[in-house]
């Protein structure tokens, strides 16, 4: 599970459709951070789902 401060940044952002400066209004932090946020999120995401990806490539029905 992602840590709170990634969690909220990447909801806002991808469930909520909100805008970086936005993002940083509501959590109260610089515009930078959240960009942080995000990305290590994203990068979180990426690495959990990465094998679940890899083996449906390789699954044939």
């Amino acid at each position: 599970m992602l840590p709170l401060d990634e969690r909220t940044a990447i909801v806002l952002r991808e469930l909520e459709g909100l805008r970086y400066e936005e993002i940083a209004r509501i959590i109260e932090c610089p515009v930078g951070t959240v960009r942080s946020r995000i990305f290590r999120a994203r990068e979180a995401i990426i690495e959990k789902i990465g094998p679940l990806r890899d083996a449906s490539r390789t699954k044939r029905f």
